[in-house]
């Protein structure tokens, strides 16, 4: 990881979509774009990435010019989980088919990236390496073979906080990561390749810390109730666990149920799978 001149981040991130989702509708209406959302923690208008996906596409030669959308959340607000930019791309998506844009596959990217760095990593889905600023999505060989649970604090974290807090620690100078040396090994043992990927580590997670502690008592509960490895997520608060095996799994979520934290327990998703429930097939 390290920073850029104009201020921007280049990362080394790998990322990998779960069985964990909110749910969007949409429907056409003369003019106009309206968003309904089930949560009042999240805004409606310009500041919201559903919004704003809407609106960045160009409007149908014919028909309906409009549309509502209601936004059903269920993947934790500030928990470093890809939640915004998900419905982002999943918005892209659903308001191409809605309005029958002649839009490609190749054009609804081009679009998300200018929403979110990781926007067109969830127009991808699967395993996949996110380089420079995020929108450099190197697809990898699905990874299976693991459970996860993600437990999340309560506590929100603003991601531009987190890189705030980083100072000169990681921008001095650009970090050469030591995650591109898994890509070529993953014909091997998936269920020990993931594992090996997650102990790379999270440079963000000392400063996440900083500002919610819970991450580490989270992430060394993980560890003792059996979890193979075990990291922040993104930028935070919400920590992961990997687990093989339905019995040590089904412990670990007990144990952190009983701390009061929200625990959600989840698989991978494949990319043809992620790409189905988006709504491309």
């Amino acid at each position: 990881m390290g920073r850029r001149p104009d201020g921007y981040h280049l990362i080394e991130s790998a990322v990998q979509t779960i069985t964990l989702y909110d749910t969007l509708t949409f429907e056409t209406q003369p003019q106009g774009i309206d968003l309904e959302i089930d949560n009042p923690a999240l805004s409606s208008g310009p500041e919201n990435l559903v919004w704003r996906a809407a609106t960045s596409l160009p409007l149908p030669d014919r028909g309906p010019r409009g549309a509502r959308i209601r936004l059903a959340k269920r993947i934790p607000i500030g928990a470093g989980l890809g939640g915004g930019s998900s419905d982002a791309a999943a918005t892209l998506v659903g308001m191409r088919r809605l309005w029958g844009l002649d839009l490609s596959d190749r054009d609804l990217l081009s679009i998300a990236a200018s929403i979110g760095s990781d926007v067109p990593f969830f127009l991808t889905g699967g395993t996949a390496l996110l380089t420079g600023t995020g929108i450099q999505v190197e697809t990898l060989p699905d990874l299976a073979g693991y459970d996860l649970l993600v437990v999340f604090p309560g506590v929100e974290i603003p991601t531009a906080e987190v890189y705030a807090r980083t100072g000169t620690a990681l921008t001095s100078a650009l970090k050469i990561s030591s995650m591109a040396r898994f890509c070529p090994t993953l014909a091997g043992n998936l269920g020990e390749e993931v594992e090996a990927w997650v102990r790379v580590g999270n440079d963000l997670e000392s400063h996440a810390r900083s500002l919610c502690p819970a991450i580490g008592e989270i992430r060394r509960c993980l560890l003792a109730d059996g979890a193979a490895a075990a990291a922040m997520t993104g930028s935070g608060s919400a920590v992961f666990g990997i687990f093989r095996g339905t019995g040590v799994i089904r412990r670990a979520l007990a144990e952190a149920m009983s701390d009061g934290h929200m625990v959600l327990r989840c698989s991978p998703l494949s990319r043809q799978e992620h790409r189905r429930r988006v709504g491309f097939d």
